[in-house]
């Protein structure tokens, strides 16, 4: 499947999200979203505000914020909450995460309540729903695809990137469980153009990948078109 440098760029979501991420790591991550023109820039919340500030005018590059990350077990209102907040600083995207140890515990009714609570306060913002596909049985990954589907979310997430990789198989499992009525987003064990393609082959629309990393996947790109 060819695509163009920026066809490509514009699938990955760029992210300094680690605990130790420094002021100058994000700084590093927005500097690769405009040289590159990722489509996207997720910081943790404590930077949002700074990264809002470095993207100043910037057109073209989305400011993500992220919700309950990375457990997805703080209370529903903290959730909210914290939406609330990352909206008004000025993010256009929301990830958060699905309550992991609900959805373990079939605890269904109360993971879809967090779940709509974030997409209703959100309204047109976008709602990415992370399941961290690694920590869950394929019965489980079905089952909360399909409540976030249900409750409102643009996206399906497979990780956070803070847990194992997203495989092959998980996504299978996602696309058996609700076909193409949502969009995938897959984060975490993406480490290079080959397996990037792959994966956008069985239908995925958005990575999300650590700044260092989606640099890698470019500059494979540009060798990949010189030879």
């Amino acid at each position: 499947m060819f695509l163009t440098k920026l066809a490509l760029a514009q699938m990955i979501d760029i992210s300094a999200v680690k605990a130790d991420s420094t002021a100058k790591e994000v700084e590093s991550c927005v500097n690769a979203a405009m040289e590159h023109k990722f489509i996207a820039v997720f910081p943790l919340p404590t930077f949002a505000m700074y990264t809002k500030n470095l993207l100043k005018e910037q057109k073209g590059i989305i400011l993500g914020g992220t919700v309950g990350f990375p457990s997805g077990s703080t209370t529903t209102n903290t959730k909210v909450f914290e939406a609330k907040e990352l909206i008004g600083i000025g993010c256009q995207e929301l990830d958060m995460v699905i309550n992991i140890a609900k959805l373990k515990s079939k605890m269904l009714d109360e993971v879809s309540t967090d779940v709509s609570a974030v997409t209703k306060i959100a309204g047109d913002i976008p709602v990415k729903v992370i399941l961290e596909v690694s920590l869950l049985s394929d019965e489980e990954i079905a089952t909360g695809s399909r409540i976030i589907r249900d409750c409102g979310a643009k996206f399906i997430k497979t990780g956070t990137g803070w847990s194992g990789a997203t495989t092959l198989e998980h996504i299978r499992v996602i696309k058996n469980s609700v076909g193409n009525s949502i969009d995938i987003k897959v984060a975490g064990g993406v480490r290079n153009l080959e397996s990037l393609l792959k994966i956008h082959e069985m239908g995925v629309s958005r990575f999300g990948l650590g700044y260092k990393a989606a640099i890698d996947v470019m500059a494979e790109y540009d060798r990949t078109k010189v030879e």
